[in-house]
């Protein structure tokens, strides 16, 4: 029975892997836990042709069936993210064995998993049989034994994916530039192995509507697939690692597990159809809670990166490890305040890490600075944190029909008159504003001194637009109207087409209080073609039906609110 359901009842996706089907409309139970597309019980599609068309599409089928148990092992390890707490080192025997080997001193394990030599990942990365095997007479001229491939990918990570993922961030000559990310991956081999499947992917991407048949193209698909494999399978052996330890933490174990838990989020985001990066991001939010809570005792922070990180200053004695350690913590502590802040706002929730903004990105003396990670600086950023608690407790308060408790003007006022502030003093710094024909519009005429400015000028006017639609929702829009063609403005007249793609978050919430054609063409524009539209964000495709969407409702209903966008954007995360 089950033959006869599987090869005459089933779907075309099913039938061709030969699975059983339940013949679930419109899409059967089994494609759609795997995120496989269902082709449906019609006619006979083209490429079923026991041929290579067919062949090529099972195959791809296969590839993501893998992909998607792998984003499951993941979901399941991040889960219940409390083992990632405490962070250990490596023994003493192993420090002392690798101090005399270069590779083996970037890449700590823990000794159960050393001691298994047919563990096809214990090393990073494998030693191919073109580089000097063990024994070899010229081993030791290998430094790092990376194979050609991997050397490719890795720099393809560097030069391009990382710039995609971080448009804002500038390297700090004096600070060592980026050394402290290409030391990073190559201590850490979980991290290492998820950048390099990210870097597959976004090659595969790329090449996409060129080589889609070319035997490139599924090579490329299988890296990625085999670095992901590792990539899961080395962070299994590490927490096996850490709950096993009762020793001090480690920093290079420490700050990368954050960044590796930091990356898994940005990955799933964009590979994955839906929501499992909410489950990375929550680790990642967790582990930085924690450590926030508790001083930074477990990442095994040297005295002199503490130190600095309470408010002293670098001195020319600082070495190149408190430099790599200060970096590395204020980097993915501040991306991981940036998302979290970010989700917060099509979540409707308030952010996760709220608590400690006061002394985390509110204090002059502490040096996450997310201008360096994201482009915005943090006055508006706290400011967007605040907005979106304050949705929260209003959509609770509604619940309740306890509005009194809400101090809903007062709130609101407090919040507006901090943004108004933190505008006029960014204004004065280079954004020159002269008054249009309209004595209720200003735009921009003159160049701002540097690119922050101006991303966070744009993240203010957004600030400002968000509050009224938490506050009041698209009721009386006209009030708007001065931030709304200064935002325009500023749009037409200083943004290059390179600042776009940090700009995604404001460009969303603007573009949702369009007021006319003009301006809705303008969006359509904007989020349909490069820069903002690229081929590794996949995600951001769905950004324009949103926003069509709620122009149609916005016609149709006098009484839409904010709340009722949430669930266009539920999966999605604006970057």
């Amino acid at each position: 029975m089950s033959g006869s359901l599987r090869n005459k009842q089933g779907c075309w996706t099913c039938r061709v892997r030969r699975k059983k089907c339940d013949g679930a409309h419109p899409k059967c139970s089994t494609c759609e836990s795997l995120s496989i597309t269902c082709y449906g019980y019609g006619p006979k599609p083209d490429w079923v042709d026991h041929g290579e068309k067919e062949k090529s599409i099972v195959n791809e089928l296969k590839q993501t069936v893998r992909h998607t148990s792998r984003r499951k092992i993941a979901g399941k390890i991040l889960k219940n993210p409390a083992h990632l707490m405490k962070i250990a080192p490596k023994s003493s025997n192993e420090s002392s064995s690798s101090s005399s080997s270069p590779r083996s001193n970037l890449h700590p394990q823990s000794s159960d998993h050393a001691s298994s030599p047919d563990d096809g990942a214990n090393s990073l990365p494998d030693r191919p049989s073109s580089y000097p095997q063990p024994h070899d007479q010229n081993d030791d001229l290998v430094l790092y034994p990376i194979s050609p491939d991997e050397s490719m990918s890795l720099m393809h990570y560097l030069d391009n994916v990382f710039r995609l993922q971080y448009p804002m961030y500038k390297p700090n000559t004096p600070m060592g530039g980026r050394g402290w990310l290409l030391a990073l991956l190559l201590r850490t081999k979980p991290l290492y192995h998820a950048s390099l499947a990210f870097s597959s992917y976004h090659r595969r991407k790329i090449t996409l509507t060129t080589l889609r048949d070319h035997p490139c193209w599924v090579a490329i698909l299988v890296e990625q697939e085999k670095h992901l494999a590792i990539c899961l399978n080395e962070f299994q052996q590490l927490l096996k690692s850490i709950n096993k330890s009762i020793q001090t933490p480690c920093p290079s174990q420490a700050l990368g597990v954050l960044a590796l838990v930091v990356q898994l989020s940005f990955f799933e985001l964009i590979t994955g159809q839906g929501s499992e990066w909410k489950i990375h991001l929550r680790a990642a939010t967790n582990l930085c809670r924690r450590e926030f809570r508790e001083g930074l005792i477990n990442l095994g922070l040297s005295d002199r990166s503490k130190d600095i990180l309470a408010g002293s200053h670098f001195t020319v004695q600082d070495g190149a490890s408190v430099i790599e350690q200060i970096t590395i913590f204020t980097f993915f502590a501040g991306t991981t305040i940036w998302l979290d802040i970010i989700s917060a706002i099509t979540m409707g929730t308030s952010p996760q890490l709220l608590a400690h903004h006061s002394q985390y990105i509110s204090s002059a003396s502490f040096p996450i600075k997310l201008e360096d990670v994201m482009g915005c600086r943090n006055w508006v950023m706290l400011q967007i944190g605040r907005i979106a608690a304050f949705h929260e407790r209003k959509i609770q308060a509604l619940k309740e029909e306890d509005l009194a408790s809400l101090k809903f003007e007062e709130t609101v006022g407090d919040i507006t008159r901090e943004l108004q502030a933190g505008l006029a003093h960014t204004a004065l710094e280079g954004l020159n504003f002269s008054d249009g024909v309209n004595d209720d519009i200003s735009v921009p005429s003159t160049i701002p001194l540097n690119s922050d400015t101006l991303v966070t000028h744009m993240f203010g006017n957004m600030a400002t637009i968000y509050l009224h639609l938490v506050a009041y929702g698209f009721q009386n829009l006209d009030s708007l109207n001065t931030t709304i063609c200064a935002t325009m403005g500023l749009l037409h007249t200083q943004i290059p087409s390179n600042l776009l793609p940090a700009l995604v978050c404001p460009l969303y919430v603007i573009g949702s209080v369009a007021r006319h054609e003009e301006e809705k063409t303008f969006f359509r524009h904007i989020f349909s073609s490069a820069p903002v539209l690229d081929p590794l964000f996949e995600h951001r495709s769905k950004i324009l039906p949103a926003l069509e969407e709620i122009w149609r409702r916005r016609q149709s209903k006098t009484d839409f609110t904010w709340d009722q966008t949430l669930a266009l954007v539920d999966n999605i995360l604006l970057l």
